[in-house]
C-alpha cells in the first residue's frame, strides 16, 4: 500500500505516455525535387536544351509546358539576346550572348521585302511597317519562325492620314511565353501634322478598337515606343519642345505630357523611360552627362516633373571623336540605354550605371533590343535548328 501523496508506478507510467507523435513528413517526389534544381538553372539559351540531353526523364520535365512557365516565373525578366537593326534594306540581328548560348544572327535575320521597316520590339514579336498605301504591318516571331500580317485601319489609311509609328506586345499573361496573342498600335498623322491618332489590334478578336485621335501640332519622329506599367508611350517634337504621347491600354485613353521647357527638342539626347517606381520618366543627354526626370505629385496632388537623378558619361568621352553621344534604343527589361559613340554602341544600366560595349557600329542606327526566353526545344548557337536538340538524344 503507498502512502498518501505517492504515486504508484501505473499512475506514473500513465502520465509520461502523451499524445502519439505525428508521422515524419514525407520527402517531396524524386520528380518535384528534380523541377526544383532544374528550376534554378540560368535562363540562358543553352541551360534547358542542354539539361534535356541527359537523359529522357529531364527531357521530359524541361520540355513540359507547365515546367517552362514556373521556370520563366521563377526568373522574371528575360535575358537579352541581342538587338535588330534598323536597316532600309535588310533587319539584321546582332547577337549579344558569347557561345554556346549565342544565337547565330542569321537564324533571327529576315530579308524586308516591299522596303518594310522595323518600327517596334518587345515580348519575342517585331513589327514592320510597309512606306507606301495600303500600309501593310507584319508581326514577326522569329524564335517560332512565324508571320502574322495585318491591314491597318481604313480610316488611318485614306491619303489624308499616315501611319508613321506603332507598338507590338504580347498580354501580360504571354509575355516570354509562346503565347500566339498580341496586340499592336498604331500611331497615324494627317497631312498637316497637325492630328495624332492611335488605334489598338487584338489578335484574340481580330479587330481594331475605335480611333483615339488629339489636335497636336508636331513633327513625326521614329524613335520607338516605351512600355510604361500599361501604356505605350511616344516621344514627340512640339514646337520647340517635346512632348511624350501616352495611350493607356486598359482605357484606351490618350494624352499628352509635355516636358519640362529647359529640354530641348533633340530626340537623339532624349528617351522615355521607367522611373524607379516605375512611373513615367525620360533621360536626356547633353555632351557626357545625363539626367533622369520622373514625374511626381506636388504638394497640391498634381502631377510634375522633377529631377530624380544625374548619370555622368566621362568615361565614354575617349570613345567621341566628331560628336557628343547620341541615344539609339532602350531595353526595357534591362532598364538599360543604348548609347551611340563614334567607336561603337554600348549598354548603360540606368540602376547601377554600369556600362559595357555591345558592338563597334560607329553610324547612328537605332537598335531594337530582343529580351526573350529562349524555349528549350529550340536550336543554340550550335547549328542545329527547330527540335534538332531534342531529336538527338
Amino acid at each position: 500500500m503507498s502512502t498518501r501523496g505517492e504515486m504508484s508506478p501505473r499512475r506514473c507510467r500513465r502520465r509520461r505516455t502523451g499524445p502519439p507523435s505525428p508521422p515524419p513528413a514525407s520527402l517531396p517526389d524524386a520528380d518535384d525535387l528534380l523541377r526544383e534544381i532544374l528550376l534554378r538553372l540560368p535562363p540562358r539559351p543553352s541551360s534547358l536544351p542542354r539539361a534535356s540531353l541527359v537523359c529522357k526523364r529531364w527531357r521530359s520535365i524541361v520540355s513540359d509546358p507547365q515546367f517552362q512557365r514556373r521556370f520563366r516565373a521563377h526568373h522574371g525578366k528575360p535575358p537579352l539576346l541581342g538587338f535588330f537593326l534598323d536597316n532600309p534594306f535588310s533587319c539584321p540581328f546582332v547577337p549579344m550572348l558569347d557561345p554556346p548560348d549565342r544565337i547565330p544572327g542569321a537564324r533571327f535575320s529576315m530579308p524586308l521585302y516591299e522596303s518594310n521597316r522595323i518600327i517596334d520590339c518587345r515580348h519575342g514579336l517585331v513589327l514592320f511597317l510597309s512606306p507606301w498605301p495600303p500600309r501593310r504591318l507584319l508581326v514577326w516571331d522569329p524564335v517560332a519562325r512565324e508571320q502574322r500580317r495585318l491591314i491597318s485601319p481604313p480610316e488611318l489609311d485614306i491619303g489624308q492620314m499616315f501611319i508613321f509609328n506603332g507598338a507590338v506586345l504580347r498580354p501580360a499573361r504571354g509575355q516570354g511565353c509562346s503565347s500566339g496573342h498580341f496586340r499592336v498600335a498604331v500611331v497615324a498623322r494627317d497631312r498637316a501634322c497637325t492630328r495624332v491618332s492611335v488605334c489598338l489590334y487584338s489578335s484574340e478578336t481580330g479587330i481594331w478598337s475605335n480611333i483615339k485621335s488629339l489636335q497636336l501640332n508636331f513633327l513625326p519622329v521614329e524613335q520607338t515606343s516605351t512600355l510604361i506599367g500599361n501604356s505605350l508611350c511616344w516621344l514627340l517634337p512640339v514646337r520647340r519642345q517635346n512632348v511624350i504621347l501616352e495611350f493607356d491600354l486598359d482605357k484606351h485613353t490618350l494624352t499628352v505630357t509635355e516636358l519640362p521647357a529647359p529640354i530641348e527638342p533633340n530626340y537623339k539626347k532624349l528617351w522615355i523611360v521607367p522611373a524607379e517606381d516605375g512611373g513615367l520618366g525620360f533621360i536626356h543627354l547633353s555632351q557626357f552627362h545625363a539626367k533622369l526626370w520622373k514625374r511626381k505629385p506636388d504638394s497640391n496632388g498634381l502631377d510634375v516633373w522633377v529631377l530624380n537623378k544625374a548619370i555622368d558619361f566621362e568615361e565614354l568621352r575617349p570613345t567621341c571623336i566628331g560628336y557628343s553621344l547620341a541615344l539609339v534604343g532602350f531595353a526595357e527589361e534591362s532598364n538599360a540605354v543604348l548609347v551611340q559613340t563614334d567607336s561603337g554602341v554600348f549598354m548603360v544600366y540606368l540602376r547601377s550605371t554600369g556600362f559595357k560595349k555591345l558592338s563597334n557600329l560607329s553610324v547612328f542606327c537605332l537598335h531594337y533590343p530582343f529580351e526573350y526566353f529562349y524555349p528549350a526545344g529550340t536550336g543554340i548557337g550550335d547549328g542545329h535548328g527547330g527540335d534538332e536538340v531534342f531529336n538527338n538524344i
